[in-house]
């Protein structure tokens, strides 16, 4: 991954404070400044003074101890006012600007605590997090407003326990970084240090009283929650019919090679390109009884929304045959088969390789080796065979037809057939001629495209990342904005809207956050902060993106700038595996943001399993009382004083009752102060670590709102009555 300064701008230091003699009044903490050569030589010892050790100083009056300024943003080591005595330093905590302090490795076990007084000058409650650093790598970060608020023309005191910061086993930077994305007021910084082990850190803030205060406002930002904002990928019937799941996708990168009149489908660079017949009991029967006609009846049984993709690249498995697209035996041999994967299973191909030959270079594929070609005609033959089951879309048949899967991404998952990247012509060229045969065979339909993977899907064609010659040669567009203009171009000239919905993935990029069961501390920490690429301006992706993605957002001004009209769905999208509790409350968070945000359709890759806490997150807005009961109606302003701490949002019932969905991503418990004009009391529902989904109780307001006490890392349902 590339280190860019936006990356960087995560590092800001907070300075040790410590070794050594003279007590300041008021301070119980010992200072000494170590002035001696060998301070700053390799790693820090903690001195004991009078016995007692107290830690390394980072900063008193100038930094000490070998520590190095790598700031950037406005800063300065020599602030004469404010300062507790002599000097303290100053810092703009600015568009994520950082405080940067560089040391060599420092071994965590030594020490306790990052300590440090902060001066909110003018300002009040700058929004900064303190980040631990290993080279060029996040190690870990915090909050600081979890340990301090910060004040104005008044110095706060701040401990930060080490144990904050999860497993981290060394660093060499200590970073304060803004995280507001905004021009925030100057603050001051002074007497920094990491406290020795053995010290006893200040605990964190008491949540006795209401640290968290969620405002709802049931007159502002009014808009109507779509409930097909909770559907999912695929899934079981039985899960079907238990969460009753509004929308329904068959989707996928096999999808894109499926034979609905075969029953088969293609894996691509999944699983060895093999073609493999889907599991059928009565294949003399087909194209009747296919897995995609077992798919669509469950669906409609569940009263759910099929989403069915079609193929667009123009081929298809040519039989019900398995067979493979690099034969070992054809093009030599290769890096891994299916034989040796599977540990030579007896039922596995030992011919099938994967197309790479021992050196990593690319074999060229025969399509033919697999694949016939289709044309339009193949789809149009299968929408008039699913309305001879189920109807049209206007008789309850299926409504939705997604037009292929991520094609930015097919010379890579289906290089055997499609060895070349895709442009901005060729995805326009496919989507406006099947998209006209799926509204010819079904004008009620709803299309769904491109479907495209993510960041630099959304941006360039196949290859590019928003900066190729192709999206050169389109006016330097984007290429959904592009897309989006033709859709409208074609609708101007023709009548026919060739896609309904702009339809995007979305998969976290940060390290192990999505498609992981990680849940170490550093990752939790991460994969709750990932949701604000959803929405958050001011948050920059903590990834090689490195800069703010605000999805939904920018899709919405793409739709208004260049196709008004224009649906958004997302309709792949995950926060990692289904039993993780930070992967459970960022699955809640995030329906409760594509609720806010406008949101058409959403389905999630995949249905979670039975009994997991992912099933819980969708359990929150589905079935919160295990009778089905959802939170629908209209989505209304609901203003968290720290959604860092506790995410707040609001939606109203038609019979009024106002269903706050409160996410609390911290490791400690909050008393959280809802207020709502006329709430006199609140029925709660929700789920923790431990604790599956379920009623919590009642508890009584005072008629503007009520005070509720969260559970750590918790997602609680408040229905204020």
């Amino acid at each position: 991954m590339r280190r860019t300064l936006a990356a960087v701008a995560l590092c800001i230091v907070f300075l040790i404070h410590g070794c050594g003699g003279s007590v300041e009044a008021g301070d119980d903490r010992t200072t000494r400044e170590l002035g001696s050569a060998e301070d700053g030589v390799g790693e820090p010892v903690p001195i004991e003074v009078n016995g007692l050790a107290s830690g390394l100083v980072i900063y008193d009056d100038s930094l000490r101890n070998g520590f190095e300024d790598w700031s950037w943003g406005g800063h300065a080591l020599n602030a004469t006012s404010p300062a507790r005595s002599g000097r303290s330093m100053y810092f703009e905590p600015d568009w994520w600007a950082g405080l940067f302090f560089h040391h060599t490795p420092i071994t965590r076990s030594q020490y306790a605590a990052i300590e440090f007084y902060i001066h909110g000058g003018t300002g009040n409650g700058q929004a900064m997090d303190v980040v631990l650093y290993n080279g060029t790598t996040v190690a870990a970060r915090v909050s600081l407003s979890r340990y301090a608020q910060v004040k104005a023309n008044a110095w706060v005191r701040v401990n930060i326990p080490l144990s904050a910061f999860g497993g981290v086993a060394s660093f060499d930077g200590v970073v304060l970084q803004d995280v507001s994305g905004r021009d925030q007021p100057r603050v001051y910084i002074d007497d920094v240090v990491v406290t020795a082990a053995g010290a006893s850190p200040l605990p964190p803030p008491p949540t006795s009283s209401s640290d968290v205060t969620v405002t709802v406002d049931r007159t502002a930002e009014r808009k109507p929650v779509n409930p097909e904002i909770y559907g999912v990928n695929f899934g079981s019937n039985a899960a079907m019919q238990t969460m009753k799941y509004p929308v329904r996708r068959w989707g996928g990168n096999h999808t894109s090679r499926y034979n609905w009149e075969t029953d088969t489908a293609n894996r691509g660079s999944d699983w060895f390109y093999l073609n493999i017949p889907e599991s059928n009991a009565n294949p003399s029967t087909l194209p009747h009884g296919s897995a995609a006609d077992v798919f669509v009846d469950e669906a409609r049984a569940a009263s759910s929304q099929a989403l069915v993709t079609v193929p667009l690249m123009g081929v298809t498995p040519t039989d019900r045959t398995k067979r493979w697209g690099f034969s070992v035996a054809r093009y030599g041999a290769q890096q891994q088969t299916e034989c040796t994967a599977l540990g030579n299973a007896s039922w596995c191909e030992g011919d099938a390789g994967n197309g790479l030959r021992p050196d990593g270079s690319k074999i060229a594929g025969d399509p033919s080796a697999t694949s016939k070609a289709i044309d339009t005609g193949f789809v149009t033959r299968w929408i008039q065979h699913l309305q001879s089951r189920v109807g049209t879309a206007q008789n309850g048949g299926v409504r939705y037809y997604s037009l292929d899967n991520e094609p930015t991404l097919w010379n890579q998952a289906h290089r055997d057939v499609h060895p070349n990247g895709l442009t901005y012509d060729e995805l326009w060229q496919k989507t406006v001629t099947y998209g006209r045969a799926v509204k010819s065979a079904d004008p009620q339909a709803k299309t769904f495209g491109p479907a495209e993977w993510g960041w630099c899907g959304y941006v360039d064609s196949a290859g590019g990342c928003g900066a190729s010659q192709d999206r050169k040669n389109h006016g330097d567009v984007p290429m959904l904005a592009w897309y989006l203009k033709n859709v409208c171009d074609e609708q101007a000239r023709t009548g026919v809207r060739v896609v309904d919905y702009l339809d995007v993935h979305f998969y976290p990029q940060q390290a192990n956050v999505s498609l992981s069961s990680d849940e170490s501390a550093a990752t939790q920490a991460l994969r709750l902060r990932s949701v604000k690429a959803l929405y958050d301006a001011s948050y920059v992706d903590e990834s090689w993106i490195a800069q703010p993605v605000r999805l939904i957002p920018r899709m919405k001004e793409w739709i208004a700038s260049y196709c008004p009209g224009t649906k958004l769905a997302i309709t792949e999208y995950h926060f990692g595996n289904d039993n993780g509790i930070t992967a459970a409350l960022a699955q809640a968070e995030a329906l409760a943001v594509f609720a806010r945000e406008g949101v058409d359709l959403a389905t999630r890759w995949v249905a979670p399993e039975a009994g997991t806490l992912v099933e819980d997150a969708f359990k929150l807005f589905l079935s919160y009382d295990g009778a089905g009961s959802r939170v629908v109606g209209t989505s209304v302003r609901a203003v968290t004083t720290n959604v860092d701490l506790v995410s707040g949002y609001a939606i109203e019932a038609a019979n009024g009752v106002m269903q706050v969905v409160l996410v609390n991503k911290d490791t400690a418990p909050h008393s959280v102060r809802v207020n709502l004009a006329g709430a006199t009391a609140a029925t709660l529902y929700g789920f923790e670590s431990g604790k599956r989904m379920g009623e919590r109780g009642n508890v009584n307001g005072d008629g503007n709102g009520v005070t509720l006490a969260l559970a750590a890392r918790s997602a609680t349902l408040a229905r204020l009555h």
